[in-house]
């Protein structure tokens, strides 16, 4: 297929252009309409993080650690771990050509890879409220600040910022990698200028700082590595989404620099202006984090700052929706993308509903991103695992056989990625010392540090490479035409 231009030198193919309906959907990309570069993913991973609930993490880590040092340490070591997770979680999407949550079929085998398929759709589904849960609360700030509010307003609210997500999401692939590299430049001058406003308070707030947590401070700092970590991690199983348009050939090494480059700097960004936006309130943003903006911002820039919010809430949404409704295909559910996303809007809906109705935001984000690491670090170290045991080669056109193929293995199930899977599940929880769940065995014989994440991301890949390495010593086919191999060092 002839491939046009864009302005900047940039291929684009007729069924994935900006601005026009995606024709694929979770179907592995055929060479013809392979395009894209992994500098594209920098850009995209920029616009999609700098939003207002990566800012609410910072906050969370300081709570743990009021400290400005120990935040600012905890913030680095913990994007270092999350963000090259995510890269490498991207490197498949090129080999498979398909969805990064369908692709680990070839981990699990087609039936045993549908319980994190499972479980992943509804991460993205949470993380879909929860970024319209705070870009709803910022039009809210605004109506209000016009003088109109009430519980017809609310619904408007989310009746509105829900629209702009869902278009966005319907055009798909290309839409969403053009818009976020705009929309990251403008977020990123409006949150530096929240950063502005914060830092002539912190003297003052410094006088009154809260009193450190209960506990010692260096578990007390391994738990907010734990909660930084969590946010890019919570990404991994939708990082091929992103990257699956990339020719077979494209350099692994490229393409987890450009992932875990642009989520670092994004994310680490945010979350120090979190940190310090934490010290300015004395440590609470409470369950209303919008609403606090009005004590650090003038009345004159809450206003263009409310917009950044919802911006930044919908360029973080567009991605989850796209995922999510990727998840549901990947289930054999017989709708298509678009059906799908209207089930997203109505399950948001109902969530919005009730957070409008209980609140507890805070708290429930901080429950939600302990959850989030006891599954998604195992799933993610198993799928990295398998695609070095592979040596990157897949037979694309198999993953989505059904009762037959090279991933159908013994009745659909891959006993390996499943026993890795629950042991690194299991390893988790057990090492876990949060405010959600606090094991016995962490507490006791790892002195209170919680180490879920590590335990999630080391005990599956040994467990599944002792396991699966007899299976997977041969290789397999790669991405592009079925039966078409591409060479694990064939790399451009």
């Amino acid at each position: 297929m002839e491939q046009a231009k864009l302005g900047d030198g940039a291929a684009v193919v007729e069924a994935d252009k900006p601005w026009s309906v995606e024709r694929h959907a979770i179907e592995p990309i055929p060479d013809a309409d392979r395009h894209g570069k992994p500098v594209e993913l920098f850009r995209m991973w920029i616009g999609a993080n700098i939003n207002y609930v990566v800012l609410v993490t910072g906050s969370l880590a300081f709570l743990q650690v009021p400290s400005f040092g120990q935040a600012i340490s905890a913030i680095l070591v913990g994007n270092l771990f999350g963000c090259i997770v995510v890269g490498l979680c991207s490197i498949m999407g090129p080999r498979t050509g398909t969805a990064g949550i369908l692709g680990s079929g070839a981990s699990f085998g087609l039936l045993g890879a549908f319980l994190p398929m499972a479980i992943s759709l509804v991460s993205a589904l949470s993380w879909f409220s929860i970024q319209s849960v705070v870009a709803t609360q910022s039009l809210q700030e605004l109506f209000k600040l016009a003088g109109v509010d009430g519980v017809p307003v609310a619904w408007l609210c989310v009746i509105l910022v829900l629209a702009a997500e869902i278009a966005l999401a319907v055009f798909g692939h290309a839409t969403i990698i053009a818009a976020e590299r705009w929309i990251g430049w403008v977020l990123a001058v409006l949150f530096a200028g929240l950063a502005w406003f914060i830092l002539p308070l912190l003297p003052d707030a410094a006088a009154v700082a809260p009193a450190p947590p209960a506990g010692s401070a260096t578990a007390r700092w391994w738990i907010a590595v734990g909660i930084i970590a969590a946010y890019p991690v919570s990404w991994a199983n939708f990082a091929s989404d992103y990257s699956r348009y990339f020719p077979a050939r494209t350099s692994w090494r490229r393409i987890t620099l450009a992932v875990a480059g642009g989520q670092f700097v994004s994310v680490a960004f945010c979350e120090l202006i979190g940190v310090l936006l934490g010290m300015a309130l004395h440590g609470a943003l409470g369950n209303d984090p919008v609403g606090a903006l009005d004590k650090v911002l003038p009345h004159w820039y809450l206003v263009p700052f409310l917009f950044a919010v919802i911006l930044g809430g919908i360029a973080a949404n567009v991605p989850n929706g796209y995922t999510a409704a990727l998840g549901m295909l990947s289930l054999r559910i017989p709708i298509t993308r678009t059906t799908s996303l209207a089930i997203i809007a109505v399950f948001t809906l109902v969530v919005r509903g009730i957070t409008m109705v209980y609140g507890q935001f805070f708290d429930v984000y901080q429950q939600f991103l302990d959850y989030i690491v006891y599954w998604t670090a195992p799933w993610a170290a198993i799928v990295i695992a398998d695609y070095f045991m592979r040596a990157g080669s897949y037979r694309s056109g198999e993953l989505l056989s059904w009762g037959r193929g090279a991933y159908w293995y013994r009745n659909g199930i891959f006993a390996p990625g499943l026993v890795a899977f629950v042991a690194g599940v299991a390893a988790s929880v057990m090492c876990s010392n949060t405010e959600t769940y606090a094991s016995p065995f962490a507490v006791r014989f790892l002195g209170g540090i919680d180490l879920s994440l590590e335990a999630g991301l080391l005990v599956p890949p040994l467990v599944y490479f002792l396991l699966a390495r007899q299976r997977l010593g041969g290789g397999a086919r790669t991405a592009g035409t079925p039966g078409t191999a591409v060479p694990a060092h064939a790399e451009s």
